[in-house]
């Protein structure tokens, strides 16, 4: 766009010059120059009209198109149109005088009618200017009288009215046309009159018979407008009826979403509980079979120590005592057994804890399912994700809770491998006790070789085998 300053000053320069050519490809380049006014406050319609050199009609057609409000718009000192304007244009001594163009007042009044009944500063007419201008045809005349006939009858600002101007006009023939034109002007104020009268009675019979069937549509409207509510308002009672239904989907379902909940939170306390009493039995368990270990363990300590004694009175005790570490050594297997027992437990444990875990991961599937279902049903359940959100951290803080029991059962675990580390080591103490009392046969050999003739070595190879099985099993 080149609505710029710069454009528009040369647009006016051009129009001051009659350079028309240049106008119209200035125009025809950006119409909105069309609505631009110059620093005095003139629009270019109404320089162009003012111009000595009549401006074409294709350029008055392309301003009138470009702006066609600006044949509404009074410029300059004397506060007039472009039709003032126009007839109002006088000779200059340096370009020739020509009237102005039939065609060009036509287009002015056809486009605004109403320009013919405004006056301009002075309370001209533009009856009055054409009266008074030199060489105005009697179209001119003729064109303006019958848009407005009783401007004939105006005074202006001076005291005259169109008819003192064409009297004193100049210019013989244009005097005579004037005069002509203003005679046929009285008579078309009279027709004008009389067919002002015959059409306001034809208007009154229609204004009647169009009131008559305004009352008559109204009336239909009305009995429409009657229907049209009824039907409304029936359609209404089913939206409402439908939002009742969808009220208490919403409600059934809220529902069953807080029993979801309600009966999850139970099968999980319900699962913590089982596993806490399971648990609390198991470790009572543990902690019996390690409390009959460790007695077992002393009573073996207390019995090695009593065959020390009776091996130092007589060989026959030995022989008993040798007999009793053989059962103890026996009862050793079984506390071994019943240890492999107990982690065969652990693992059955560890196994329906996964069994329960999957159940959860089961249960929030289904709770995931159902808050999917509630959030296609109704966007106004959305709030229903958070607690969604809400029960999946709890279920996180189970499991983090179950991950924790696993660590009290690892720490139980632990504490059993100490008890069979525990046991590992008396049975070093036994054969170290084993050494021992090898060593007082050897002592005692030499004086009892002829009295007693049982081997003291097969009973250190037992307890080394026992001591090799046991090692076997802990790996």
């Amino acid at each position: 766009m080149s609505d710029t300053p710069l454009a528009t000053s040369q647009l006016f320069k051009a129009i001051h010059a009659c350079n028309w050519q240049a106008v119209i490809q200035r125009i025809q380049a950006d119409p909105s120059l069309a609505k631009i006014e110059s620093s005095d406050g003139i629009l270019p319609l109404h320089a162009a009209c003012n111009a000595p050199l009549r401006a074409p009609l294709k350029l008055i057609k392309m301003l009138l198109a470009a702006h066609p409000k600006a044949a509404q718009i009074k410029c300059g000192k004397e506060d007039r149109l472009p039709i003032h304007i126009l007839l109002a244009t006088t000779e200059t001594p340096y370009i020739p005088y020509t009237p102005p163009s039939e065609d060009i007042v036509s287009a002015l009044v056809e486009l605004y009618p109403g320009g013919a009944r405004v006056p301009d500063g002075n309370n001209q007419l533009p009856i009055h200017l054409a009266c008074n201008i030199v060489g105005v045809s009697e179209k001119v005349l003729t064109f303006i009288l019958s848009t407005y006939p009783e401007g004939a009858y105006v005074r202006d600002f001076h005291g005259k009215y169109p008819l003192d101007y064409a009297t004193t006009n100049v210019d013989l023939p244009t005097r005579k046309l004037a005069l002509a034109a203003l005679d046929r002007g009285t008579l078309y104020a009279s027709i004008s009159k009389m067919t002002s009268l015959r059409l306001s009675k034809e208007n009154e019979s229609k204004t009647r018979s169009m009131e008559e069937d305004y009352e008559k549509k109204l009336n239909k409207m009305e009995s429409h407008a009657k229907e049209e509510r009824a039907k409304l308002l029936a359609k209404l009672d089913n939206t409402t009826k439908q939002l009742k239904e969808e009220k208490e989907k919403n409600q059934t379902l809220c529902e069953e979403k807080e029993k979801l909940v309600i009966e999850k939170d139970q099968a999980v306390a319900r699962a913590i509980q089982f596993e806490r009493v399971r648990y609390g039995k198991l470790e009572e368990q543990l902690r019996s079979d390690l409390a009959d270990v460790q007695l077992k363990n002393m009573d073996l300590l207390d019995q090695l120590e009593s065959t020390q004694g009776d091996l130092d009175t007589s060989k026959e005790t030995e022989a008993k005592r040798v007999g009793e570490i053989d059962v103890l050594t026996q009862t050793l297997s079984e506390t071994n057994d019943k240890l492999d027992g107990t982690k065969n437990k652990l693992d059955m444990t560890e196994e329906q804890l996964k069994m329960v875990q999957g159940e959860l991961a089961t249960a929030c599937n289904l709770i995931k399912q159902k808050s999917g279902r509630i959030a296609q049903l109704e966007q106004s359940l959305d709030d229903t994700k958070s607690s969604v959100l809400h029960l999946i951290q709890e279920h996180e803080c189970a499991q983090a809770n179950m991950e924790k029991q696993k660590e009290y059962l690892g720490i139980f675990i632990s504490q059993q491998i100490n008890a069979e580390k525990e046991a590992k080591s008396s049975l070093l103490k036994m054969s170290l006790l084993v050494d021992a009392i090898d060593v007082s046969q050897r002592i005692m050999g030499g004086k009892l070789e002829e009295a007693v003739d049982v081997p003291s070595t097969p009973v250190k190879e037992v307890l080394e085998e026992k001591k090799s099985e046991v090692a076997e099993e802990s790996q």
